[in-house]
């Protein structure tokens, strides 16, 4: 397989060099395949971190590198994950957040249709494992001090401090999303940025279906079980996508800065990918032409105008109960329209499947 990528201070010629040890995991059905090579010697010249972390540019001196195989084959270095701690060490944590972090990729490169921008490295994350800073993560585009290159990275601070496998991948879903959702924001509470939030719903809710499916195991998301993430997914996705199933979009809280505000873009979102598909939450993303929550009801009534008809899914909670679609144009089948409040319409669900059938220009 040919390799393909560019890594700040570390040429792959170099780095393969080294002593590696490469891991391939097992493929999910129509998603890219994923590998990582951790290597088990220093980095050639040691990686300081963008950010000046207690008061100095933390050094790093261990990488592990995530690839994804792109359609042509080619292997393209998509996270470059530097440690502290040696990769012989038998507590680091490098490859576990690696190679969690490249599922996520695959969800987005594979199902979202959306790679990482190229502004940034090629497409390359940074991710930093850190033993100082506050407990935590972030995610920053910076300037790298040394080659003065665009980056896109990621901080896990405090390591010691995960002690609890679902805690950790909530927060490197949370970072990532940051580092590649489309941002909407405007908020003053929780934070001004929805999509870290974002990145924690819509990514451990697809880790729990497919390992619900038996695609995937508790190495691939930190060691979470799947009880301890169908509990997750039951307390901090369910509520918020039964609201807008049952209630539709609140264009009046859309358009709020408070938590509330947030959980209502947030539920908006989830719905779109649950309910409506991930290509209708996409493509309703990429539709929505500003960073505002308010614009987004809009957004997912013009992706679901796209495709030939959209097979709802409606949540297990929700079953029975009368539900809102979207449609401007077009006809449900399957249920029957109780009420129409703009581009959307309230359904009582038949016994059989819904379907939005959108009408064609």
């Amino acid at each position: 397989m040919m390799i393909a990528a560019a890594l700040p201070l570390l040429a792959i010629s170099a780095l393969n060099q080294r002593a590696f040890k490469e891991v391939k995991f097992a493929p999910q059905p129509k998603l890219p395949t994923v590998f990582v090579r951790q290597y088990m010697e220093k980095v050639p010249q040691t990686r300081l971190s963008p950010k000046e972390i207690d008061g100095n540019h933390l050094e790093f001196e261990w990488v592990t590198v995530g690839y994804g195989t792109l359609p042509d084959g080619r292997g393209a270095a998509r996270f470059a994950t530097y440690s502290q701690q040696a990769n012989t060490s038998a507590t680091n944590k490098a490859l576990d957040v690696t190679r969690m972090l490249l599922r996520l990729w695959t969800y987005n490169y594979g199902k979202l249709k959306f790679d990482h921008s190229q502004v940034y490295e090629l497409g390359l994350i940074d991710v930093f494992l850190c033993w100082g800073g506050k407990a935590g993560g972030e995610q920053l585009f910076d300037e790298d001090p040394q080659t003065k290159s665009k980056v896109n990275t990621i901080y896990l601070y405090d390591l010691n401090s995960f002690t609890d496998p679902l805690e950790m991948a909530r927060e490197v879903a949370h970072e990532y999303g940051h580092a590649t959702l489309p941002a909407v924001g405007g908020f003053k509470e929780p934070e001004d940025w929805a999509n870290g939030y974002l990145g924690e719903k819509l990514y451990l809710w697809m880790l729990n279906r497919d390992a619900k499916a038996g695609t995937l195991t508790p190495e691939d998301m930190m060691g979470v079980t799947k009880e301890q993430l169908q509990k997750w997914v039951d307390t901090n996705v369910a509520p918020v996508v039964t609201t807008v199933v049952l209630h539709g979009p609140d264009s009046e809280l859309l358009k709020g800065t408070s938590k509330a505000s947030m959980d209502a873009y947030l539920g908006l979102a989830m719905y779109s990918a649950q309910v409506l598909g991930e290509g209708v939450f996409a493509r309703a993303m990429k539709l929505i032409g500003s960073t505002q929550a308010k614009d987004f009801p809009e957004a997912i009534v013009l992706a679901a105008q796209e495709p030939e008809q959209i097979n709802v899914n409606i949540p297990e909670q929700c079953r029975g109960q009368a539900i809102w679609l979207p449609l401007a144009k077009g006809d449900i089948f399957g249920g029957k329209i109780l009420q129409k409040k703009g581009s959307w319409v309230k359904v009582q669900p038949g016994t059989g499947a819904v379907i939005i059938k959108p009408s064609l220009p």
